[in-house]
């Protein structure tokens, strides 16, 4: 009986370390330590990753590996992705190797945190903290971006009030976390789960996402929000009050999003032709014109690569050939375009690993996220798998707005939410 209890209290402390970590892995790093480490830049997030890296592979070693083969395929897709990846680094002509090396050895790092987080989690009190620790970082967060709203606080550049905010995460990292935030709130409520995190994820989850006001980020919100209704139907818990608290949350965020986003909502519409231009059309940056350009520009690259791309983060330098099409299709502001002061980068993770991996790299990627996707919808009954279901929508949509960055809150929202479902799969 004391050996059981040893080994439930070892579980236990061990289970702690993914929730202790949270405060800094979702922290932008300007208000982290760091130090250089060779051509490396190694923050506190990082630490603390390898932490609960360490943590897994105890959990691992003392109480078994098993938990790990029922979500065998994710890995597969994974690893070969990552691979992919690294061996993309070394795309002639070699230009920064050691750089790209870096991102894809940071995506592999924040990639560990998936089995980690499935040999930690082996019962529902352990998730159950877990999760309660991210809603009230989540809430933290959407506090802060109240804050800053309200010209209370500082925020990157100094006092801004009224405006779409960027919290102490940044502004597509708020928005990935206050989404998943949110998705905790909405399976909660659609699944009837009796917990007092459920309203508390709703209100400060529907706050987040409408202070990071991300369009893209908001189009994964709207699917998770899909997704909680027909689990709801199916699951038959769903009632005409749970329905308007779903949809109502969904409305609000997206309300607060278009108003925050009116000025490049409109100028948006007036770039596609809806809306007359206006006089001073292709005088300032346009968001979303902007992103739909690189895009134009990332899926040229990948026309004139198409099996392998250009080499992993590259196609930030190939735009060259590109730009005279560019700039005739898309009227925008010089700062806009692509130059050797900003390489601005295919701002889409889909179309940039198009451009930089070819088709090979964009199965991959597809892969891994079908697989999660599928492992996370067959567990999808149970909270935790309805929860992955919710994290792994909200990633796609936010992806759609950003290219390949590692090392930030997004990633670890990514691979926490794979992780999830094997989480599910095996806790119930």
């Amino acid at each position: 009986m004391r050996l059981l209890n040893d080994r439930s209290r070892a579980a236990d402390v061990l289970a702690l370390v993914p929730a202790a970590a949270i405060p800094l892995i979702f922290l932008h790093v300007r208000y982290q330590p760091g130090a250089t480490v060779g051509p490396a830049s190694v923050y506190a997030s990082d630490v603390v990753i390898a932490a609960v890296v360490v943590a897994g592979v105890a959990a691992g070693w003392r109480f078994g590996w098993r938990p790990l083969l029922p979500v065998r395929a994710l890995w597969i897709c994974a690893i070969a992705l990552l691979a992919i990846y690294a061996i993309s680094c070394f795309w002639r002509p070699f230009e920064e190797t050691s750089t790209h090396l870096i991102t894809a050895a940071k995506f592999g790092e924040y990639a560990l945190l998936a089995p980690a987080l499935v040999l930690l989690l082996r019962t529902r009190l352990q998730l159950e903290r877990f999760l309660w620790i991210f809603v009230l970082w989540g809430t933290a967060a959407a506090g802060w971006g109240v804050l800053q709203f309200l010209g209370v606080v500082n925020e990157f550049e100094g006092r801004r009030p009224g405006q779409l905010e960027v919290s102490f995460l940044g502004n597509v990292d708020f928005a990935a976390t206050a989404g998943a935030t949110l998705a905790i709130g909405l399976v909660g409520v659609a699944l009837a789960w009796r917990s007092r995190i459920v309203p508390l994820a709703v209100v400060s989850g529907l706050i987040g996402v409408a202070l990071a006001a991300q369009v893209l980020s908001f189009g994964g919100v709207v699917l998770m929000a899909v997704a909680c209704l027909v689990l709801g139907l199916r699951a038959r818990t769903l009632t005409r009050t749970r329905i308007a608290v779903i949809v109502g949350a969904t409305v609000l965020a997206g309300a607060g999003v278009l108003a925050l986003r009116s000025y490049d909502t409109a100028n948006f519409l007036r770039f596609l032709g809806i809306r007359p231009a206006a006089k001073n059309a292709s005088a300032t940056v346009q968001t979303s014109s902007q992103r739909t350009m690189l895009v134009y520009i990332g899926f040229r690259i990948w026309l004139d690569h198409p099996a392998l791309g250009v080499g992993f983060e590259r196609s930030a330098n190939r735009y060259q050939p590109y730009l005279a099409d560019a700039k005739r299709k898309f009227p925008q502001a010089a700062y806009a375009f692509p130059s050797p002061q900003h390489e601005w980068g295919v701002q889409d993770l889909w179309v940039q690993t198009l451009a930089d991996t070819g088709v090979a790299g964009f199965v991959l990627l597809a892969a891994t996220f079908v697989a999660a996707f599928v492992l996370a919808w067959r567990v999808s009954r149970t909270v935790a798998g309805a929860i992955s279901l919710g994290w792994i929508l909200v990633a796609v949509g936010t992806w759609t707005g950003l290219g390949i960055v590692a090392g930030i809150p997004l990633d670890a929202v990514t691979w926490f939410g794979f992780g999830l479902a094997g989480v599910a799969r095996n806790v119930g």
